[in-house]
């Protein structure tokens, strides 16, 4: 009778500590999808209000097309005696301090945020996040964007990469969660029953390096053994028959074979996240530069 009493509790125990991390697990990943959200909101909010104002700066007056100044004289000529040159702005008159910075913002702010130096986005996924690069590859495995402890890491660029049109491979890493988020969805590039429909269908990456927009289309998705096989993981690829080695091998493991031309003169950036189907298995993504 002592011993299932026993038993009773020990399982009893074991079920209120498993309770107990699965509800911290929900928590932090909770926490974590928040401040992403909110990133997110944020950045496209911006970057809307930065193209609108970028289309309004550069649309051509055409509200009367008749109108020449040249030909225009006004019907009250101002005496110049009579024009007064505008109070001086100082403590004493604070409603003539005015914002007079003539530079606009242009760059969304979500830049300025720690070691953020761009976003990516794949339409038609859940890829929508800011982009961090530091001085290994180790820190964001374990910090979110703002550089703060987080369960899901963040989306970071290889630190031996430099910014975007100084290498030739791009190397950007991220966790695959179970919940679906960060680069979870790179595994449906590789799954049976998928991967067809997301190479026809969401093949675009888009990536804002806070300074230009540029598109990449993906035309190699395969899966490899990271204890084996770190050809992936070079990024200067300085002489032009190494780069050409590169480029024959990823379409030669790419599980669909697409007739995009991939040469020396391109750019690739390779996207990077785990895999479960055996230990240190890695989704590897390719795509050549489009714009």
């Amino acid at each position: 009778m002592k011993k299932t009493i026993i038993i009773k509790t020990g399982f009893l125990i074991m079920f209120i500590v498993f309770v107990a991390l699965a509800i911290n697990q929900f928590y932090q990943y909770k926490k974590s999808d928040i401040i992403y959200e909110q990133a997110r909101e944020r950045y496209h909010l911006e970057r809307a209000m930065l193209i609108a104002n970028e289309n309004l700066v550069n649309q051509p007056d055409n509200h009367n097309p008749d109108f020449n100044p040249d030909l225009e004289t006004p019907e009250d000529p101002v005496d110049p005696q009579e024009t007064q040159e505008p109070e001086e702005t100082t403590a004493e008159n604070p409603e003539n301090n005015t914002n007079t910075d003539p530079t606009p913002a242009t760059r969304p702010s979500i830049a300025e945020a720690g070691d953020v130096i761009g976003w990516i986005t794949i339409p038609g996924t859940v890829i929508d996040y800011p982009v961090v690069q530091t001085t290994d590859n180790d820190f964001y495995l374990t910090h979110n964007y703002m550089g703060n402890k987080d369960v899901k890491g963040a989306i970071y660029m290889d630190f031996r990469n430099e910014e975007i049109g100084k290498n030739r491979n791009y190397n950007i890493y991220g966790h695959k969660m179970i919940d679906g988020t960060m680069f979870s969805d790179l595994t449906l590039y590789v799954q049976d029953g998928s991967y067809k429909r997301y190479f026809e269908n969401y093949n675009i990456i888009k990536y804002d390096n806070m300074e230009i927009d540029t598109e990449w289309k993906i035309f190699s998705a395969y899966v490899v053994n990271l204890d084996k096989e770190d050809y992936y993981l070079y990024t200067k690829y300085s002489a032009d028959d190494n780069f050409q080695a590169f480029i024959d091998e990823i379409n030669r493991r790419s599980i669909v074979k697409t007739d995009i031309d991939v040469g020396l003169d391109d750019e690739i950036i390779t996207l990077v996240t785990c895999n479960f189907w055996y230990d240190n298995a890695r989704v590897i993504i390719h795509a050549v530069r489009i714009k």
